[in-house]
């Protein structure tokens, strides 16, 4: 089981979402203590903020992972066209 650790600038990233899409997104990052066993999870090659992005509808959400201590960083939260 993993931890969930979330960066400053998340709480900036969610702030002008609608209720809808925060709620299904706290749904995901929750789901994520169970990682491996995730689907629409992909690995990002030479990207200079993370190592994962998980989809949310049209959100995504950028983490890194801490396979020592067990422990997941959100990073970024935004709309696919601005997160990249």
């Amino acid at each position: 089981m993993f931890e969930i650790c979330y960066a400053k600038s998340v709480a900036k990233d969610i702030k002008y979402l609608d209720v809808k899409t925060v709620y299904a997104i706290k749904r995901k990052i929750e789901s994520l203590k169970n990682f491996p066993d995730m689907s629409n999870i992909k690995r990002l090659s030479a990207h200079p903020l993370a190592d994962f992005r998980l989809r949310v509808g049209e959100y995504r959400i950028l983490f890194d992972m801490d396979w020592n201590k067990t422990v997941i960083f959100i990073l970024k939260i935004g709309y696919r066209k601005d997160v990249y």
